[in-house]
């Protein structure tokens, strides 16, 4: 069975004009019409069709995907990026060609519990090691939203937020009813403080003991109200309305999926992945997010396939949905049938701090509870060693300790005020692998892949292969520009330092008070990156 392998080798430059300046209904003819997107802003107005800022510019823009005119100095160039890029595939297709024979044998083995990861390169490391410690564990990746798109509204919160790829509009709603544990309050951060005369009775009153406090974060750093929290993002112990019941409706929203409609969304998924017999006992399925300190671009370090969002809520809705009596035995007719005694778990990956959150535990039955005390064993000792295995790039950490104290000092760089690199998110990314897991496990492939499972044997006609590509290119060869040109031009197509960014609007940043906002990415993110471009393995026949 031959591997079709092609390195994706043009660039493809996108420059979203992003800094939108007034709804309109009306537009010019030839106007460029932004898919920006700020619930804010449509809160406040209305649906509105928002007109960009370059609608307004007379000179006429340059050409960027004009003809290069080569010299003897681009072609040397071309030369030397090439043989650049070829040193790495040439190792990677090494690697996997002598592991392509073992690929052909199926593994029927019992296993001890499955995890269904996100594709992001982050989990590339976690998977490697869970695999390590528990042969008998498999693990699987499909993009972070787990092929279910909906909003999402807090309880408590009166804006929906979008957790699914940008492009997606979605026609579902998941609302969180409301939980027992409240969120924490910080006397420092109160809305009164945004007012005229409340701010500066706020400001008088409070000012010197914030302060005081400011200072103790910064020599013993702790967290606090100010820090991004991925596991914050949804309340542990709240409801989800994952199914559609009574025909509900909010703002032209279905709250909640019907049966047949959750059964299309894991079906897909389940195909998609190769995963549709064999089921263990415990099935995790795990989202990631990131929390950091001080940091404007904390959004970047979540899901990109939830928009920019931790990945939580869209796993504990496919765990809930496959969960589902009802939908099983609608899966059961198409083909798929999940063992009765087979448990789905929605869980959460912190990237930065390398921990992991379950969600609705206490539903597990008796024996699946002692799996899971046993798969929880195995998940904190791969997030040790992960968490040592990024360390080799942080300069403030000594690799050379136990995996255990690494871990902690790891921890602590994502409350500090004065990190400006909490992680290294998908620095160093450069390559993409869509097929069975056997093609690449035990394979150290250094964090830099992003990995898609599919089974081509159940997807002969390359249904569901369209399906992951039309994702894979534009998320994962998107990511991989992104850093690429930051890299190379760290001022001009990258943000410069972040140190001095102040977020506009909240939707850009910008140096200090100055206006223009700044593309790319701040070399805090890519200083570590080597820009290759990104090699896209398929594991198909070619035709």
């Amino acid at each position: 069975m031959p591997l079709k392998i092609s390195p994706v080798k043009g660039f493809i430059i996108s420059i979203p004009c992003s800094l939108l300046i007034k709804p309109t209904n009306k537009l010019p003819i030839n106007t460029t019409i932004d898919p920006f997107k700020n619930d804010s802003l449509d809160k406040h107005f209305g649906e509105a069709i928002w007109s960009s800022i370059g609608s307004g510019v007379k000179m006429k823009a340059v050409d960027i995907l004009a003809e290069v005119q080569t010299t003897e100095l681009t072609d040397v160039i071309e030369i030397w990026q090439e043989a650049f890029e070829w040193t790495y595939y040439e190792q990677v297709l090494s690697g996997i060609k002598l592991k392509k024979s073992e690929a052909e044998h199926l593994n029927t083995t019992k296993k001890s519990f499955q995890a269904l990861l996100c594709i992001d390169d982050r989990e590339c490391s976690f998977r490697r090691y869970i695999e390590q410690l528990d042969h008998h564990a498999e693990t699987f990746g499909t993009p972070g939203f787990f092929g279910v798109e909906f909003y999402f509204q807090p309880s408590g919160a009166k804006n929906k937020t979008k957790l699914c790829p940008a492009p997606v509009t979605p026609a579902f709603l998941i609302k969180e009813k409301a939980s027992k544990n409240q969120p924490e309050k910080d006397i420092f951060y109160h809305k009164h403080a945004n007012s005229l005369v409340r701010g500066w009775l706020v400001s008088q009153a409070l000012g010197f003991w914030a302060a005081l406090k400011l200072a103790g974060t910064v020599l013993k750093p702790s967290e606090n109200a100010a820090n991004a929290n991925a596991a914050k993002h949804m309340h542990a112990d709240s409801e989800l309305s994952v199914f559609n019941k009574a025909q509900e409706t909010h703002d032209g929203l279905q709250i909640g999926f019907s049966i047949l409609q959750a059964t299309d969304r894991m079906e897909a998924l389940l195909k998609s992945i190769g995963l549709i017999h064999y089921f263990a006992d415990v099935v995790y399925i795990i989202g990631h997010g990131a929390s950091s300190a001080n940091n404007p671009h904390y959004s970047a370090y979540d899901c990109g396939a939830c928009c920019g969002r931790p990945g939580s809520v869209n796993a504990r809705v496919a765990a809930q949905m496959l969960n589902n009596q009802e939908l099983r035995n609608e899966l059961s007719k198409r083909g798929i049938s999940i063992p009765e005694q087979t448990q789905f778990v929605g869980a959460l990956h912190d990237t930065t701090r390398d921990a992991i959150y379950y969600y609705d535990v206490h539903l597990l039955n008796k024996k699946n509870k002692i799996q899971h005390d046993n798969s929880n064993q195995v998940f904190n000792k791969a997030l040790d060693l992960n968490a040592r295995e990024r360390s080799r790039r942080l300069e403030s950490i000594n690799s050379n300790r136990s995996a255990e104290k690494i871990h902690q000092d790891v921890i602590k760089r994502s409350i500090s005020l004065f990190e400006p690199r909490p992680e290294l998110n998908h620095a160093t990314n450069t390559l993409c692998i869509v097929g069975r897991r056997n093609l690449s496990d035990h394979l150290f492939l250094d964090r830099r892949s992003f990995m898609n499972s599919y089974d081509y044997k159940i997807d002969p006609e390359g249904k569901y292969l369209f399906g992951i590509l039309k994702a894979v290119a534009p998320v994962c060869g998107g990511i991989n520009l992104e850093y690429f040109f930051s890299r190379v031009d760290k001022q001009k197509l990258g943000a410069g330092s972040k140190l001095p960014h102040n977020v506009m609007g909240l939707i850009g940043v910008a140096n200090g008070y100055d206006g223009d906002l700044r593309p790319g990415l701040p070399f805090q993110m890519t200083e570590m990156h080597d820009p290759l471009r990104l090699l896209v393995i398929v594991e198909h026949f070619p035709d």
